[in-house]
């Protein structure tokens, strides 16, 4: 039955069937070699495998953040965090990775984070003589990055597949985001030396004072989310809903930009996006039942138990294993399927699940700008209307240093796990 799933999982792919659709196809196929008297299980599956209650804060979030994106949120973000690093060479480019490391913190969703901040971004950068290409591959990087920083929904999706604190993940992937986006501006300061990037002019004072007033109002809603998850007031699916209702106050009664005849279309966008994301995690459910009642997972597990006879083998293991998945798959099967093996794997040789959740989530990262499959990539792609091969030279100095800060993170395990130890969710 192995070999009848994987022949099938490859072909669908071959063919370019989307990811959801080949799971399906996949796990029907490893059924039907059973008995077609067990077909009763794969509806059964699909329905378990979004019959979760914190799995509602992720059509909540994805909600929030097109609300914020179309409210004219993402604009303010962009321009606050001008302020702050307006006075230095490519100020831009990481305005553009600040902004989106703010969005993500209200928002959650990767695709969103690298739509909105896009959006706003690209059409500056390419005013400033930034070459395109690279433009695209730093808006692509921090896209990717920005899902280390909470609220985000893969790591609720751990969370609840591994049975780990999604509050706190949430705690421990603070740090780590900013260690990656700190990283990613160095690099982006050491290009814009390079490439001899316009340094931004002056910005008066009266404008500093308007730019910080409208900006504060959009970033006190990721304070309100994640200080509410973190001090115990609500829980994550609780802060989605704050957050929908939060940005559509903002944008509705504040800003301005949202009219009564924008919301069907804005619900319309989230339930597209939602539909997508629970489709997929139905039929990875499936998928994953299927590859359980062969012993796969077993098998891979005791294979990474073999191979990794300590924790520091171990990490260098998962992270080539994300590493050739997000090549060839998109992040959400993969967290979905492997999860439920490596935390106990990781477990069994010392590791904190909370430290294993974030390591495989810096990981998922890169997945995203990874080609052929990358979401963040494709939505860069698509705003600076270029092609993925343009952009692949322009794009390798940022999967390096992704690649670099989550051996830093892995290997340094008190950046993901001191503040989750701060506030008792490690001891």
């Amino acid at each position: 039955m192995g070999l009848v799933i994987a022949v099938t999982l490859v072909l669908t792919l071959a063919f370019s069937v989307p990811i959801g659709m080949a799971l399906g196809m996949a796990a029907l196929a490893g059924i039907l070699w059973l008995s077609p008297d067990f077909l009763i299980i794969f509806p059964q599956r699909v329905l378990a495998g979004f019959d979760s209650f914190p799995l509602l804060a992720i059509p909540l979030f994805i909600l929030a953040g097109t609300i914020m994106g179309r409210g004219g949120i993402a604009t303010r973000i962009v321009n606050l965090a001008m302020l702050f690093v307006g006075k230095i060479r490519g100020a831009m480019g990481m305005v553009a990775i600040l902004s989106t490391m703010f969005f993500s913190g209200i928002c959650g969703s990767a695709s969103a984070d690298t739509a909105a901040v896009g959006s706003v971004t690209l059409p500056e950068m390419a005013k400033r003589k930034y070459p395109k290409p690279f433009a695209t591959s730093l808006i692509a990087a921090a896209g990717g990055t920005s899902q280390l920083v909470p609220p985000s929904i893969d790591l609720i999706i751990i969370g609840i597949v591994a049975n780990i604190s999604i509050g706190g993940l949430f705690a421990a992937g603070l740090l780590p985001g900013i260690v990656n986006g700190l990283a990613l501006m160095a690099l982006t300061w050491f290009y814009a030396k390079r490439l001899k990037l316009p340094v931004e002019p002056h910005i008066p004072l009266a404008q500093k004072f308007r730019v910080l007033r409208d900006g504060v109002l959009s970033v006190l809603m990721a304070v309100i989310v994640l200080g509410g998850i973190l001090g115990g007031i609500f829980t994550p699916t609780e802060a989605s809903a704050v957050a929908v209702v939060y940005g559509f106050c903002i944008a509705f009664f504040v800003y301005r930009e949202i009219r009564l005849e924008d919301i069907p279309g804005i619900l319309l966008h989230s339930c597209r996006l939602t539909g997508i994301v629970m489709l997929v995690l139905g039929m990875a459910s499936a998928f994953s039942y299927v590859l359980t009642f062969e012993r796969i997972p077993h098998e891979l597990g005791q294979w990474i138990v073999d191979t990794a006879d300590n924790w520091i083998v171990f990490v260098l293991c998962v992270t080539v294993l994300f590493l050739l998945l997000g090549m060839i798959m998109d992040a959400l099967p993969a967290l979905i399927i492997l999860m439920p093996i490596l935390v106990p794997v990781g477990v069994a040789l010392g590791m904190e699940p909370i430290h294993i959740g974030i390591l495989v989530q810096a990981n998922v990262g890169i997945s995203l700008i990874s080609p052929p499959v990358g979401v963040c990539l494709y939505v860069a792609c698509g705003l600076s209307r270029i092609s993925i091969e343009e952009v692949i030279r322009s794009l390798l100095p940022f999967l390096g240093v992704l690649v670099a800060t989550v051996l830093v993170i892995s290997y340094v395990p008190e950046i993901a796990l001191f503040l989750p130890r701060q506030l008792g969710y490690v001891d």
